[in-house]
Order: structure tokens, then C-alpha cells, then sequence
């Protein structure tokens, strides 16, 4: 993170037409006025209310809360910037709300860095449940990360958020829905998720741990977030977030002599490991999602019908993913040649992963891949006594490596593949 850290002054000349831009910087609702308050005399924060929320809701609130700072605390996390209050809104007012909103002050922090305090607004909760501690702590987690870069990505937000709430907070049913919706659309970007609902993009900080990450959970991504702050300009009407999440990941891969591509393609794999297709080897505990954690596949051929074209049912988004599935399970044959084709301006990178009869990666085998090329090919050997072949793809983005995926920008439409199989 250091080498990241350092790498990231080089941005400070870079001229404002050139930046790309962030979130607006006036929040999208001001702090509401409320006539009920209760504050904590344990933890840094308040919860207020109208008077037509029933009372054991904001008794509830406030405990929750007051639960998922001291989660936060135990693990080694500071408290949210003060300020810090939760607004409860009945469900007439918040109808429109997928769930609660964090949202930063428009007050610049005294040391001119993006930092700021934050508040929550929270759709009054019909009843106690697990939801409520789930959404405290996802809630609690941006107004965390808000302190460190208040113009960070609502993806980066959302995603760190719905990752701690797993650790602290677990809440099965919130967390199921989510994981579920994000692995039946894999070519979606994971950088483009709803901010206010929970996040099944959860999966890559949570891989971030197990692949960059040292001294507890969601260290790695709130790093990222943290180094990310800026100086915005005063009067500014976006945030100034270059860099952003992924410029720093980028750099912090190239000083682990290694590349960003590279990240997302190991994400890519271990996320086809999730649920009831587990190994226990890829990313830990995910088996508890069963099969609402398994990832779609694009196709599921036999070997016996090669060779075969493929293509996806949809275009894949700049960091969105695809699978295939190529079943050995009867009479394999001494190997399987894979060529791939896709869209300019996009660049893919492919995995082709040995599955054994146990749902086990044996053997990986990465496509090596140039800048500029839309073309990939690769030969498979060794394919006696396996279930089958999992293939997998990522868009990482531009072939312009001065223009790379920037979750501000999102320049690159989806962009579509075919996948040949021979034997």
C-alpha cells in the first residue's frame, strides 16, 4: 500500500480538463429536521425521529447502531467523522428509497482533505429483525470510509459496507438476495451496483482479503478507499476522485509485481466457487449461500458435441464476468483447443480452470494476452479423469492503457465474444 500511497502524488499535477469526475458534492438530502432525538451514552451517535415512528423502532435503531460501532471498534476500525446521526423516516416518506443513505456534510474538513462527516437516512424497519443490525453496520462502514475520501465511488461505498455487515452483522436473508442477483448477472459491472440496497459485489473486497489484504477484515478495501482522498477544489460541484479505488489498485498490483488484470481474472475465478460449488479453497466460507451463490453459466456443453461456437446471451461490461462450462464427465478427449474472439475496443482475459470429480480446481491454465489484440488461443492437455473445464472471462477495460476502467467515467459500452471449442 505504500508504493501505492507514493505513486498517487503523481495525480497532484495532473490538469482539472484531463481529471475525470466524481459524485456531486452537495448531498442528495440535507440532514432532516426531527422533532424526536435519543443519543447514546455509550457510542458517538443519535438517532432522530418524527413523532410517527412507533418507539420501540428508535429504542431498536439506537441499539443497532450502537452494536455495530462497537463491532467496528473491536476490529480495529475509528468511528465515523462527528457528527454522526440516523434519521428514521416513516415508509410513506421513503417509498422511493431502495434502503437506507449515507451521505457526506457539505462542510470541508480543517486540514483541506476529502474527508468528511456523514449521516443516515433510514426507512422505519416494519419489525426487529436482522436487517436492522445488517443495514446499522452497512451504514455505519460509509460514513467510515466517507471520513477518509468523501468523494469516493458510491461503488466502493456500497460494496465495503455490505462486506463488513457479513463480518459483524450477518443477517442470511439480506445477505442471500444479494449474492444471489449478483451472481445470476455476472457480465454486469461490479462497479456499478445499487449504493442504498445490499451488495452481492461484497465478494471482491472480501477476496481482496484473502488475496492483498493484512490485519483483519476489510482492511484491503477500505486502504484502497483511504488512499484515494483528495483536495477538491472549494466551489466545486464534483467531487475530485482521481484517483479513485482502481487507479490505486492498479498501482499497488504494479508494485506487487503484478497487474490489476491479473486481480480481476483471480476474482473472476474464485467467484465461480461460491455457494454449493465451494472448494473451500478459493474464497472462505461462501458455502453458506448454497445455490443462490452459484455464478450463472453462459453455456454447459458436452465434450462430445465439440466443436462448438459459443457467444453470451448478453454483452459483458467493462469488469463483468462470463463463464462456460465444458462437461469431461464421458469419454474426454486428449485435449480441447480454446479460441476466443471479442469486440474492439474491449480486452478479455480467459482462465481455462481443470475441475475434478469433487467440484476442486486441479490445474489453471491463464490465456496470455496483448494489448491491442482481440484474439486469444490456448490447447488443454490432460483432461483424463475430470468433470470438466470451466472457462472463464473478464472485460478488463480499454486496449488504451491511457484510458483504463475508471468507475467515474465508464466510457466503454458492453461488448460482446465468441468462444470456439475443437477437440
Amino acid at each position: 500500500m505504500a508504493a501505492a500511497l507514493s505513486s498517487s502524488s503523481a495525480w497532484a499535477d495532473t490538469p482539472d480538463e484531463e481529471r475525470s469526475t466524481g459524485r456531486e458534492v452537495i448531498p442528495a438530502h440535507p440532514r432532516p429536521e426531527l422533532p424526536i432525538k435519543a443519543c447514546s451514552f455509550r457510542e458517538p451517535v443519535c438517532v432522530h425521529a418524527p413523532q410517527a415512528v412507533s418507539p420501540w423502532v428508535g429504542s431498536a435503531t439506537l441499539r443497532a447502531a450502537e452494536r455495530a460501532l462497537r463491532g467496528y471498534r473491536a476490529l480495529g476500525f475509528p468511528p465515523p467523522r462527528p457528527p454522526y446521526d440516523v434519521y428514521l423516516v416513516p415508509e410513506s416518506v421513503a417509498e422511493p428509497m431502495q434502503g437506507p443513505e449515507t451521505l457526506a456534510d457539505l462542510v470541508p474538513s480543517s486540514d483541506g482533505w476529502d474527508r468528511a462527516s456523514a449521516f443516515t437516512i433510514l426507512p422505519e424497519p416494519p419489525r426487529p429483525t436482522c436487517a436492522i443490525d445488517f443495514q446499522l453496520v452497512e451504514s455505519v462502514g460509509k460514513a467510515i470510509a466517507l471520513g477518509f475520501d468523501a468523494g469516493a465511488e458510491a461503488s466502493a461505498l456500497s460494496m465495503f459496507g455490505s462486506y463488513m455487515a457479513t463480518v459483524i452483522a450477518p443477517c442470511p436473508a439480506l445477505e442471500a438476495g444479494a449474492v444471489d442477483d449478483f451472481q445470476a448477472h455476472p457480465e454486469r459491472s461490479f462497479a456499478s451496483m445499487a449504493p442504498d440496497s445490499p451488495d452481492g459485489a461484497l465478494l471482491f473486497p472480501w477476496f481482496l482479503d484473502d488475496a492483498i489484504g493484512v490485519g483483519g477484515p476489510g482492511r484491503a478495501m477500505l486502504g484502497l478507499i483511504a488512499i484515494a482522498s483528495q483536495r477538491t477544489p472549494v466551489g466545486s460541484w464534483e467531487w475530485n476522485n482521481e484517483p479513485d479505488v482502481f487507479d490505486i489498485l492498479r498501482a499497488t498490483m504494479k508494485a506487487r509485481g503484478s497487474t490489476a488484470d491479473k486481480l480481476l481474472l483471480d476474482f473472476a475465478v474464485a467467484r465461480a466457487f461460491v455457494g454449493s460449488r465451494s472448494d473451500g479453497e478459493h474464497l472462505r466460507d461462501v458455502d453458506r449461500y448454497g445455490d443462490e451463490g452459484r455464478v450463472r453459466f453462459e453455456w454447459s456443453v458436452g465434450s462430445g458435441t465439440l466443436p462448438r461456437r459459443l457467444a453470451p446471451r448478453s454483452a459483458i461490461d467493462p469488469t463483468g464476468m462470463t463463464y462456460l462450462w465444458l462437461d469431461l464427465t464421458t469419454t474426454p478427449p486428449p485435449e480441447v483447443t480454446f479460441v476466443a474472439d471479442w469486440e474492439p475496443p474491449s480486452l478479455f482475459r480467459w482462465s481455462l480452470v481443470k475441475v475434478d470429480p469433487t467440484g476442486a480446481e486441479v490445474g489453471r491454465q491463464d490465456v496470455a494476452g496483448v494489448y491491442g489484440d482481440v484474439h486469444a488461443e490456448k490447447t488443454v492437455v490432460g483432461l483424463d479423469g475430470l468433470a470438466g473445464l470451466l472457462i472463464v472471462g473478464v472485460n478488463v477495460g480499454s486496449v488504451d492503457r491511457k484510458h483504463p476502467f475508471d468507475p467515474d467515467e465508464q466510457p466503454l459500452s458492453p461488448h460482446g465474444y465468441t468462444v470456439t471449442l475443437f477437440k
